[in-house]
C-alpha cells in the first residue's frame, strides 16, 4: 500500500493518506478530499513537466529550475503560490510524494514570492524509488474530474498519447471509435477480468459491447453506438433505451446520467494495470440503484489491477462497493476508505494545541471492510444522515 504524503498544502500541514488498489475519499463539504486529490494531480503534472523520459516511465532525479502551473492542467484552478500554502505554515516550503515502507518518492517545492501562478521544485527526494514501480511515473495516468461534459451532439477529436477519454469525458466517443479500429488490427484487447459474463447484457465480443454491457448494467436497458467523421473531425454517440424500440436517440434528448457514468466505464475498461485512475464524484447525475451498481463495478475493476481512487459523496456507492466485496469480486484487503472530517475541540484544547504548536488539519480515518462487506467502524458523520433525519423526523412526529 503506497501513501500519500502532504505537507504544507492548503487544509493539510502534514499528513499520510493511505492508497489502495481501490481508494475511496469521504466526508462531508470542505473538509479536504479535494485538497489531497490536487496535491497529487500537482505532482503528476510536476512529473510530466520536469523529468526525463525513460522508454516506458518518467525518471525525475535532478532540479532542472522548471515551474508548474497552479492552473487550467488537470482541470486545476488553485491561483496562485500563496494560495495553496497551509494558513499556519512556519515556512513557505510544500512538500508532495508517495510512499510505502521501504521507499519514498517526495518533491519540495518553493512558492517564491507567493504572487506566482506557479511553484518552483527546489529538492527530489527518489534516489530509493525502484523505477518505474511507483504508479505515478508510468505515461499512462487517468483522470474524470467532478466536471465532466454533459449531453453533447459531437464531440471533436484531439489528438492523445495514450488511451483516454480526457478529464472531462471529452474524448469518450472518439476513443470507442478507434478501439473498434484497432480490434481488427489485434492491437487491442480487453482484459479478460474486467468483462461482465451476463448473457442478459454482453452482446458481443467487441469492446463497445463491453462497454454496453457495463452501461446497460448500471443504468437498466440503455446501449450507445459511437461513430466517428474524418471529414468534419467530430466523433459522436448515439443512444437506445427501453423505448427507443431500436431506433437510436441523439444524447442530447437523454439524461445527463449516461454522459457522466460513460466516460467512467470506458475509462475502467481501457486503463492498464498498476496504473493511477481518479474519479471524482462516479454517483453525479445517477439515481440510487445505478450508484449501488456504479460502486459494484468499480470493485470489479479495481481487483483487476487498476489503482483506482474514488471521491464520493454517496453511501450508495460504499454500498456498491460492499456488496463486490461480499461476492468476492475483490478482495477486502484491496479497499480502503479514507473518511475526512474535521476534530470537533473545545476552547481549552485548541488553546492546547497552540501552546505546544499543533497545526489545525483535517483529520483522517482510514476505514476497512471485512470479507463479509461489513465496514470495520462507522464513525459520527459518516454518511450517517438518513438515521439521523429518521430520528428527527420521529421526534418531530411525537410532539405534534
Amino acid at each position: 500500500m503506497e501513501n500519500l504524503i502532504i505537507k504544507n498544502f492548503k487544509c493539510f500541514s502534514e499528513i499520510a493518506v493511505p492508497i489502495n488498489n481501490l481508494t475511496i475519499f469521504a466526508g462531508g463539504n470542505g473538509n479536504g478530499k479535494s485538497s489531497a486529490i490536487q496535491s497529487l494531480l500537482l505532482l503528476r503534472r510536476t512529473i510530466e513537466h520536469c523529468s526525463e523520459w525513460k522508454t516506458d516511465h518518467y525518471e525525475y532525479n535532478k532540479i532542472n529550475d522548471l515551474n508548474i502551473e497552479l492552473n487550467d492542467v488537470y482541470c486545476l484552478g488553485l491561483g496562485n503560490s500563496e494560495n495553496i500554502l497551509h494558513i499556519e505554515y512556519d515556512y513557505p516550503i510544500i512538500e508532495l510524494g508517495l510512499s510505502n515502507k521501504e521507499k519514498n518518492f517526495e518533491i519540495c517545492y518553493n512558492v517564491n514570492d507567493g504572487q506566482e501562478l506557479f511553484i518552483t521544485p527546489s529538492s527530489i527526494n527518489s534516489s530509493s524509488y525502484n523505477y518505474p514501480k511507483n504508479p505515478i511515473l508510468f505515461q499512462e495516468f487517468y483522470y474524470l474530474n467532478a466536471e465532466r461534459l454533459g449531453p453533447r451532439i459531437t464531440q471533436t477529436l484531439k489528438f492523445y498519447d495514450y488511451l483516454n477519454v480526457g478529464f472531462q469525458g471529452e474524448l469518450t466517443a472518439q476513443i470507442i471509435a478507434d478501439i473498434d479500429s484497432l480490434e481488427k488490427k489485434s492491437n487491442f484487447e480487453i482484459d479478460k477480468d474486467r468483462i461482465l459474463e451476463n448473457p442478459s447484457f454482453l452482446k458481443g465480443s467487441r469492446f463497445y459491447h463491453h462497454v454496453n454491457a457495463w452501461l446497460s448494467y448500471i443504468i437498466d436497458g440503455v446501449t450507445i453506438d459511437a461513430k466517428k467523421d474524418t471529414e468534419t473531425h467530430t466523433a459522436r454517440i448515439w443512444v437506445e433505451n427501453n423505448f427507443s424500440q431500436g431506433k437510436p436517440i441523439s444524447p442530447t434528448n437523454t439524461g445527463f446520467g449516461i454522459s457522466y457514468s460513460l466516460p467512467i466505464i470506458v475509462a475502467c475498461l481501457i486503463a492498464k494495470k498498476e496504473r493511477i485512475l481518479i474519479i471524482e464524484n462516479p454517483e453525479a447525475h445517477l439515481h440510487p440503484s445505478a450508484q449501488s451498481k456504479m460502486g459494484y463495478f468499480l470493485g470489479v475493476m479495481a481487483n483487476s489491477g487498476v489503482k483506482i481512487i474514488v471521491e464520493t459523496h454517496s453511501d450508495h456507492i460504499i454500498n456498491g462497493i460492499q456488496i463486490a466485496v461480499a461476492k468476492k469480486v475483490i478482495d477486502n484487503s484491496k479497499v480502503t476508505i479514507n473518511y475526512f472530517y474535521r476534530e470537533l475541540k473545545s476552547k481549552e484544547e485548541l488553546e492546547e494545541d497552540k501552546v505546544l504548536g499543533v497545526k489545525q488539519q483535517p483529520t483522517v480515518k482510514s476505514i476497512s471492510i471485512t470479507e463479509k462487506g461489513e465496514l470495520s467502524e462507522w464513525p459520527k458523520g459518516f454518511f450517517d444522515q438518513t438515521q439521523i433525519d429518521f430520528m428527527e423526523l420521529t421526534k418531530t412526529r411525537r410532539n405534534v
